[in-house]
């Protein structure tokens, strides 16, 4: 009886171990960056479902990370109807004020699906599309559900954002964020043609202008990462509880992004509720949609 005990004892130590070995390494930056950022995508549509509050429950591990700033992909709440906007957007801006780094978010087609929810996003956080630099590099938001159709971005930003690029020259790099990836197998209700404009237009002027990567989400899932041109393109819609089946048949679980950034190279984990791995090991869907 008193090896069974200690054998016990010895079991809930280890398991105790691993624990704090996980929580403190979580609180810890994985490199030596120059900037530091987590990313993090659609926590709708069942965003206030209690079966799974996962952007909720990672609030305090996203801050344990120190991040320079953190943005969300888009889809932030349940949306796709004006009775209870206010209300959901009420509560996801108090949830986001514990968020302790500056935070900027992309709206997605959950967010803005019509001319009077355009107006209530307008109204509480003024633009739909934006820039801004942090510790030399530089951030583009794009709003790519514009007239209610996902991946369309409409000429007045296209115009936007070629001059926005203009100077590129005043920084490191550049990193550009959207709701809804154009570079992948896409589903049914994405116009051939907004695919084709993204290709043959604006991938263009992001590689001649130190973009190193772009994020998206939409799917809710990771992956599959693409090279193209020197870009890296990223899908991470993992942060609310409602994941692609195929993702999850093939291992995946809700997450967000942790990217560290030194000079030009990028370093993206992938953060789970009980681990961390990179984004290559994470990418289990690769071989899959190609």
């Amino acid at each position: 009886m008193n090896f069974l005990r200690q054998k016990m004892k010895s079991r809930q130590l280890q398991v105790i171990v691993v624990f704090l070995l996980f929580v403190w390494s979580s609180s810890l930056p994985l490199i030596p960056a120059d900037l530091r950022m987590v990313i993090i995508g659609d926590t709708s549509p069942e965003f206030f479902s209690k079966k799974s509050p996962f952007f909720k429950n990672m609030i305090d591990k996203i801050n344990g990370f120190q991040p320079d700033v953190v943005i969300h992909l888009g889809d932030m709440i349940a949306g796709y109807g004006l009775r209870r906007a206010e209300s959901q957007w009420k509560e996801f801006d108090q949830l986001v004020s514990r968020i302790q780094a500056p935070f900027y978010r992309v709206p997605g087609n959950h967010d803005i699906y019509s001319k009077k929810s355009l107006e209530v996003y307008l109204k509480r956080y003024q633009k739909t599309y934006q820039s801004f630099d942090l510790k030399g590099y530089h951030f583009i938001v794009l709003w790519n559900v514009e007239e209610n159709r996902l991946g369309h971005i409409g000429r007045k930003q296209f115009e936007w954002l070629k001059a926005d690029l203009a100077s590129s020259e005043q920084w490191k790099g550049a990193f550009v964020f959207v709701h809804v990836p154009l570079w992948t197998k896409t589903s049914r209700y994405v116009h051939q043609r907004d695919k084709d404009f993204w290709i043959s237009k604006i991938h263009p002027l992001l590689v001649q202008n130190k973009v190193l990567a772009v994020f998206a989400g939409h799917y809710h899932r990771f992956g599959p990462t693409k090279e193209i041109d020197g870009i890296k393109y990223y899908i991470s819609g993992g942060g609310g509880p409602r994941l692609n089946n195929l993702y999850i048949k093939n291992g995946g679980a809700n997450h967000f992004l942790l990217v560290e950034v030194s000079g030009q190279q990028l370093e993206v984990q992938v953060i789970f509720e009980n681990k961390i791995i990179s984004a290559q090991d994470a990418d289990v869907l690769k071989e899959v949609l190609k």
